[in-house]
């Protein structure tokens, strides 16, 4: 993903180069270059086809698209400028002209310094489009250069993360912003989906991630995220300012919980004693369906059968189960569970959350579980979560996607 995001275009210099391209569209600059391309009949010199008619030649086109591919890279205006005169050299160095109406008017060279009315048109476009070439570069640079000026940074939510789909194209640029703390499970990406049919997607785990982008860039996404129908899942959340400081990972963390609210290191350093809302909670579903693991041998079998069937659940009482609840792991490790976590940050939990996965494996401070059950296990600490596991028979065999639910559930 660090290689990918390297390779990807500077994400404010991309944006704001293709936005001064789009602006450029009718201007002056732009109707100057058509009449280039109409002066030699619009076809291209440097593209010869063996059959079929010539390929087509746009300036306009080719001097914009030059210039926003050379500007997104880093490259300098200096350089832009070269780049781009230098794909028009190939196409119009040497052309002849077909149509003198096209020409500008007044001329700057008098007819009777050529040998022929031909020879006076070709040396007219000769001097004419270079310097429609490098009109249209200062055009781009001056909308370019007012656009990033003063530009800040805001938080944006990204789902589905990293951008390497090939539905993720329009909004690929994103992966060269920084990223500010973890990323947290999504879901999980089938070959042949609805995001594959058109080739080059791989399968695997997808993530949620905040990243620091330009906030006119996050603007935009707002603007154009709320003009979806509503039946579309929304992929982005916008945050505040960044400011640079630890409170950028801090709001990056509450971000991150509106995704997925269990985050790598929640209860560490807490003692190993549950909160009062714990305790509670665990009473009441005890009451209502809980199991308990005593650790008889000829029961575990039949535990086993009930969690996975769904019949009941696991209320842990005392750490000491986890013993028990190892011995099991061989059996539930095929099925989907539900996992009720008390989530928040050290010291601050108070958010209660259903987390769906397979559980991995049990140690004495808790359990190994992954979301979705293809992805990289998490840390559940037992002092403020495991209030209860209990088989969703219908998220099996399907690819079941990690999804949470924030309401407690009573």
């Amino acid at each position: 993903m660090d290689t990918y995001a390297t390779e990807c275009p500077e994400v404010e210099a991309y944006n704001g180069a293709r936005d001064a391209v789009r602006r450029s569209a009718g201007s002056p600059q732009r109707r100057a270059l058509d009449q280039v391309s109409a002066a030699v009949g619009a076809v291209s010199r440097s593209r010869e086809r063996m059959y079929g008619p010539p390929p087509e030649l746009d300036a306009g086109a080719l001097v914009c698209g030059v210039w926003l591919a050379a500007r997104s890279r880093g490259r300098s205006p200096e350089q832009a400028a070269d780049l781009a005169h230098a794909a028009a050299h190939a196409e119009l160095d040497g052309a002849r002209v077909v149509d003198v109406t096209r020409l500008p008017s007044p001329p700057r060279t008098s007819g009777g310094e050529h040998e022929s009315p031909a020879a006076w048109s070709d040396h007219e476009l000769a001097l004419w489009w270079p310097d429609a070439v490098a009109q249209m570069c200062d055009r781009l640079e001056e909308d370019f250069e007012a656009e990033s000026a003063g530009t800040t940074a805001r938080l944006l939510l990204v789902r589905d993360w990293p951008l390497t789909g090939t539905r993720d194209a329009p909004v690929a640029y994103l992966a060269a912003s920084p990223v500010l703390g973890p990323v947290v499970p999504h879901g999980y990406r089938e070959v042949g989906d609805y995001v594959s049919w058109s080739g080059g997607d791989a399968a695997g785990p997808s993530f949620s991630a905040v990243v620091a982008a330009p906030a006119h860039l996050v603007a935009k996404l707002e603007k154009e995220q709320a003009a979806q129908p509503s039946h579309y899942q929304p992929r982005f959340t916008a945050g505040g300012p960044v400011t640079g400081g630890a409170a950028d990972l801090e709001a990056a963390g509450e971000l991150l919980r509106a995704a997925f609210p269990l985050l790598p290191g929640d209860g560490d350093g807490e003692p190993p004693v549950p909160a009062a809302a714990v305790t509670e909670q665990r009473r009441a579903r005890h009451a209502a369906r809980g199991l308990r693991l005593v650790g008889e041998e000829e029961r575990l079998y039949r535990v086993a059968d009930s969690l996975s069937s769904g019949h009941g659940c696991w209320v842990p009482d005392d750490p000491g189960e986890l013993a028990v609840l190892e011995k099991l792991v061989s059996w539930l490790s095929w099925n989907a569970l539900r996992v009720d976590v008390l989530c928040g940050p050290t010291g601050r939990a108070g958010q209660w959350a259903s987390v769906f996965g397979t559980l991995e494996s049990v140690a004495t401070p808790g359990i190994s579980f992954s979301p979705g059950g293809r992805h990289r296990a998490l840390h559940i600490p037992w002092h403020r979560s495991l209030r209860s596991i209990c088989l969703m028979r219908h998220l099996q065999g399907r690819g079941f996607p990690a999804r949470t639910s924030a309401a407690l559930v009573t």
